[in-house]
């Protein structure tokens, strides 16, 4: 529609006609804003709201009501959870023959890296386990400190439950979170008491170390009988040894044939030494005494002593009986070969009789230590239930909810 003022012959209009002209158009564009559809547009959809009786409603049933619901539950009703938290580390238990064997850590004598990766899973999974409860049920009312009539109906136990359904309340109470790279655990203890929380974490930490430790007390008293038994055959083959070497001397007539032979080399070597001595003094005595006098004739008669042995002990070593000879290589050659034998069996006796008294060590102390990295304490306020979160959460969800269901009847309404 053309809103342009013109003469239909061309000529200049008159101020009349052009207040004419203005008029009539207003009344064409009234006559057309008469006949448009009054439910669309944004006053239709004003009018809309104030005409529908379920805008009310919905407000009413998807937003105010769960909000206040929500809020006096948690303010009004929910009790008061106090939490626990403890972080701890597993550690090795490091001695003195750790130290003095450092060469060996990580191998036999110490724990190794992945053997504390699987205890602390484990510390983990016993934590949340039947086991885990029934034991601190031993230790303490652990029922009765979740199931007491002051706590709020949604958030006590029934004491008469069974265990399985304990099961999935205790899982709700306490929980656990490792840290992959430092590997702490993390545990968390919620309890309507701020001592029982505090008591029940420590328990918890206790109970965790001493079983972790248990589960090694088999391999480590495996590991003592089997140092025990290879200390025994060591100590065995020391002693059969010794028994060989002892045998042998008896069928030789020696003790020991190349101790024999040193001590022999020995006294020729003193006698000889003796000689030289006396052949000076008779050389000396020579040249102021006459050879028919008393002092020369000893001096001679001991040097032929000295002589005469010498030549029977050379005789005994360079025997020219080949079978005394080859009987005394035989024996020497034997005692070589015992002794050698003898001080590989000393030296594995002296090892593996180490290795089992560390293994002895190792067996009577504790493994693994958890180390507290946060120590619990008692917890002085509640921060669960955290009743503003989750009021905010709730009105936040209920807004949202009513908002679509506003525009849902929009739609059908129109």
């Amino acid at each position: 529609m053309s809103t342009e003022i013109t003469s239909p012959s061309g000529a200049p209009l008159t101020t009349a006609d052009r207040s004419t002209a203005v008029a009539e158009s207003l009344k064409r564009f009234a006559r057309i804003a008469r006949q448009s559809d009054h439910k669309k547009g944004i006053r239709a959809y004003q009018t809309h709201i104030r005409r529908d009786p379920w805008i009310p409603a919905l407000f009413l049933i998807l937003f105010l009501l769960p909000t206040l619901v929500t809020a006096g539950y948690f303010y009004l009703i929910a009790s008061d959870r106090f939490v626990t938290e403890a972080r701890f580390a597993l550690r090795p238990a490091l001695g003195n023959v750790d130290k003095v064997q450092s060469e060996d850590t990580g191998n036999n004598s110490s724990l190794s890296k992945q053997m504390i990766a699987q205890d602390t899973l484990i510390t983990t999974s016993y934590i949340g386990s039947r086991q885990m409860v029934e034991a601190m049920e031993r230790q303490m009312p652990l029922r009765e400190m979740f199931s007491r009539d002051g706590i709020d109906y949604f958030s006590r136990f029934d004491a008469d439950e069974p265990i399985e359904k304990f099961m999935r309340y205790w899982h709700k109470r306490v929980s656990t979170k490792v840290d992959s790279n430092g590997g702490i655990i993390s545990l968390y203890v919620a309890a309507f008491d701020p001592e029982e929380s505090y008591k029940l974490a420590r328990a918890l930490m206790d109970e965790s170390e001493r079983t972790v430790n248990e589960l090694s007390v088999r391999a480590r008293n495996a590991a003592l009988a089997e140092s025990t038994r290879e200390l025994k055959n060591a100590e065995e083959r020391l002693h059969a040894v010794q028994r060989a070497m002892r045998d042998l001397r008896n069928r030789a007539g020696v003790l020991d044939v190349q101790a024999v032979n040193k001590n022999n080399l020995t006294v020729i070597a003193e006698l000889r030494k003796k000689r030289i001595e006396l052949s000076i003094q008779l050389n000396q005595s020579l040249r102021d005494l006459a050879p028919e006098r008393r002092q020369i004739q000893d001096l001679k008669a001991q040097i032929q002593d000295l002589d005469d042995n010498i030549e029977k002990i050379e005789r005994q070593m360079t025997s020219t009986d080949p079978e005394q000879r080859r009987l005394l290589s035989e024996a020497m050659t034997e005692f070589e070969g015992l002794e050698n034998e003898r001080k590989n069996a000393l030296l594995y006796y002296n090892k593996v009789l180490a290795a089992s008294e560390q293994a002895r060590i190792i067996a009577n102390r504790q493994i693994e230590f958890f180390t507290p990295v946060v120590s619990p304490v008692v917890p002085v306020s509640a921060i669960e239930p955290r009743r503003h979160l989750i009021t905010s959460i709730v009105a936040l969800v209920a807004m949202t909810v009513f908002g679509f269901s506003v525009l849902i009847r929009k739609y059908l309404y129109s």
